[in-house]
């Protein structure tokens, strides 16, 4: 006879043990898995304090099979390399923005497109359903080579202004305006003058006049310390920027035990309404204080209406056309992606409602 049977004749009781023990270290070693997580922001804030929860509970939860090893601030990829990354297995996990590669994440970028998505939560999910279910999505991130797992949601854009209003959108005439994306063409095309100017330069962009008002969101307003330079504050609630998700290197995902991949699947959608409601609350939180000051300074919150949201709809109109155009020339259906989002959004809406 063989195996353990034979070693026991022959050894000590004691070195059977260790050696059993010896065996089933090595086993359960070679069994872990180690994957490498990568993300471009600095590991502080709502969304990083949640990311790591969610990494801690992968591997909490799968019992020891997976250990990850954390890169925060782009200490292993570029922003703009994550996607890349990710694909040919630099990094195992990584958060990725479809605006850093517009063409890889073509479809992806509906959830940039200027469309009413007034709430985080709905919002967030709405996305979420949408990659998960919508095949023109599922095949765009099966041929980067990637599972999406999760979706970061910041919540609708706002405008904080310094010695001036925003009551109504014909107040955007003549605005030197700091707005990012299709954002800063729709609001030209409502009268304002486009300036160029990254969130990191806002504070001095307001505070000297250099621009009129920035495109903010609540948290950004408060953690950029923008009540300081600003003396109004406009709640906007239409569209949103949210184009923002967390990928799995496909390869990698499907070698998981399929308990763990039921798991992150699982743990990918909790996170993505966590993050969503942490910051619905905190931008709600924001534009509160902002009314009864902080720090001593007090801003006055001035809403748009329907009827300033429609106009906008209408501004933004133009830029809807040009994204179905494109992803016709690409074989898709852009208008029935879009339809398909909004239609998400206002399920998630009507669901929240009390």
């Amino acid at each position: 006879m063989t195996g353990s049977f034979e070693i026991r004749a022959i050894l000590p009781t004691g070195i059977v043990a260790l050696a059993v023990a010896m065996v089933t270290g090595i086993t359960a070693a070679a069994a872990q898995t180690t994957l490498r997580f990568a993300d471009y922001s600095p590991n502080r804030g709502i969304r990083a304090e949640m990311v790591e929860d969610f990494l801690t509970q992968i591997e909490t939860a799968s019992d020891g099979r997976i250990k990850i090893e954390r890169y925060w601030a782009q200490s292993l990829l570029a922003g703009t390399k994550i996607l890349e990354g990710v694909r040919n297995g630099v990094a195992s996990i990584g958060t990725v923005t479809a605006d850093y590669t517009p063409n890889e994440l073509f479809a992806y970028r509906v959830g940039d497109l200027p469309v009413r998505n007034p709430h985080e939560v709905a919002g967030a999910l709405a996305l979420y359903d949408l990659a998960t279910t919508n095949p023109v999505l599922q095949a765009e991130f099966d041929r980067l080579g990637g599972v999406y797992i999760a979706n970061y949601s910041v919540g609708p854009i706002q405008m904080v202004c310094n010695r001036t209003d925003l009551t109504s959108v014909d107040d955007f005439a003549g605005k030197k305006v700091r707005a990012v994306g299709d954002w800063s063409q729709i609001f030209a095309t409502l009268g304002a003058i486009p300036a160029l100017v990254p969130l990191s330069e806002a504070y001095q962009a307001l505070g000297s006049g250099m621009v009129d008002c920035s495109q903010a969101y609540g948290y950004t307003t408060e953690s950029y310390k923008l009540y300081e330079v600003g003396t109004s504050f406009t709640v906007i609630d239409g569209g949103t920027i949210q184009a923002n998700g967390l990928f799995f290197n496909k390869r990698e995902f499907q070698a998981l035990d399929p308990r763990d991949q039921e798991m992150i699947r699982r743990l990918g959608r909790e996170m993505t309404e966590k993050i969503a409601a942490a910051t619905r609350a905190r931008n709600q939180d924001v534009i509160a204080r902002l009314e009864t000051g902080i720090d001593g300074h007090v801003l006055k919150v001035h809403h748009f209406d329907e009827a300033d949201l429609t106009r906008i709809d209408e501004a933004s109109a133009p830029f809807l056309d040009a994204f179905s155009k494109d992803a016709a020339a690409r074989g898709i259906d852009g208008a029935a992606l879009i339809a398909s989002y909004r239609a998400q959004i206002a399920a998630h809406l009507e669901a929240l409602k009390p």
